[in-house]
């Protein structure tokens, strides 16, 4: 296969050839050879992984002989997990010498080729990525008639628009303040991408400690980690209402996800208003922009007003659940009734640990006994 190298991966024999290209005898008797992160991100050694991060934060940075980074091992040996590993260690998810996301579309295995190159292009992985003979990662999925992974990527922007393909769009995603003021960012320089990535993954979960940090530097409102996100984003997408209004407050862009999701009626007709694409829009990770109604607090009259402009109701969020599915978990019955109005489908079924589950079966599950009522009045099905 293009561009691979030859190393064994059962230590304690003798020689070891590491990844890295080093060379290491071990004698009869002697300690096995630990792996390097090279070997480890193959194998799919998380352990070993997460070991030598802790020991060299810049690791998702390194490179082999052959000048590729663990990244591209992780996704050679197959391994989505050690993709997401590498990826908020700060890797490069388009690194040369070949995108890594060449390699996730020819993978043979066709689940661990979705799951792989999900994860690289809901990250901003290039989706235009090409080899030096020419052949892009579309022409690759399409040889192995991955048709998922090839809508995948024309609605991340791999050619031209494709008549039933949604193609993303971040027209108003950098252009306004909460208040509809322009944005325009602070100078980033001398703040190290490193303390960026940081303060984002923070952003998905610790509010106390991004407030603290914000105090110590507040151009980290400013930042956008290497997977393409900023706190606010981050914040968003995990419906902290709290630090994204916070965030927000502070100065950071406001997109028409944020604004959905801060209940922000009028910015989010004002921005549709003025650019009608930006109902394709799409918060961190993918996320589609309909289901931010649902991800903090229910959202009915603007899911109706972004319905009505043209934003999909089939749109699909993190976990590949549709906002129904999330507003069934949650027990939002206005907004469930505003989805099924325009046309959300009742039954629609999402794996979730090799079950088939519905937003009927979501709603029992989290015991939301009126919304299992509701949507049972409604033809839905566990």
């Amino acid at each position: 296969m293009n561009n691979r190298r030859t190393f064994v991966a059962t230590l304690g024999m003798s020689p070891v050839v590491l990844a890295s290209g080093q060379t290491v005898t071990n004698t009869a008797g002697s300690a096995p050879v630990a792996p390097d992160i090279f070997q480890a991100a193959y194998r799919g050694d998380m352990a070993r992984a997460t070991e030598l991060a802790k020991l060299n934060p810049a690791i998702a940075r390194l490179r082999s002989a052959d000048g590729r980074t663990p990244l591209h091992f992780a996704v050679e040996g197959g391994h989505p997990d050690m993709v997401f590993f590498f990826t908020i260690q700060g890797a490069d998810l388009s690194a040369g010498p070949e995108s890594p996301l060449l390699t996730a579309v020819d993978y043979p295995d066709h689940a661990k080729a979705m799951e792989m190159s999900q994860a690289l292009l809901m990250n901003a992985s290039d989706p235009k990525a090409r080899r030096p003979d020419g052949r892009t990662a579309l022409d690759l999925a399409r040889a192995r008639r991955y048709d998922d992974i090839s809508e995948l990527l024309i609605h991340r922007g791999a050619t031209a628009d494709q008549p039933g393909i949604e193609r993303v769009y971040f027209g108003q995603r950098f252009r306004f303040d909460r208040n509809g003021r322009p944005y325009t960012p602070e100078n980033l320089d001398g703040l190290p991408q490193d303390f960026i990535n940081e303060f984002v993954r923070l952003a998905h979960a610790d509010v106390d400690r991004v407030k603290h940090l914000l105090k110590l530097a507040p151009a980290l409102v400013f930042g956008r980690a290497t997977w393409d996100e900023m706190g606010i984003e981050a914040a968003a997408h995990m419906g902290l209402f709290v630090l994204a209004d916070h965030l927000a407050k502070y100065g950071a862009p406001v997109s028409t996800c944020t604004a959905t999701l801060l209940g922000l009626e009028d910015r989010v007709r004002s921005l549709v208003n003025e650019d009608p694409a930006c109902v394709r829009e799409r918060g961190a990770h993918d996320i589609a922009l309909i289901a931010y109604t649902a991800l903090a607090e229910q959202r009915p009259a603007i899911a109706d007003f972004l319905l009505g402009a043209g934003a999909s109701v089939h749109a699909r969020a993190l976990g590949n659940v549709t906002t129904l599915h999330l507003a069934a978990g949650k027990g939002y019955l206005e907004l469930a009734d505003v989805l099924l109005k325009h046309g959300a489908d009742v039954n629609a079924v999402v794996k979730q640990r090799g079950d088939d589950v519905t937003p009927l079966a979501m709603a029992i599950k989290a015991k939301q006994d009126k919304m299992a009522e509701f949507l049972r009045s409604k033809g839905g099905r566990a």
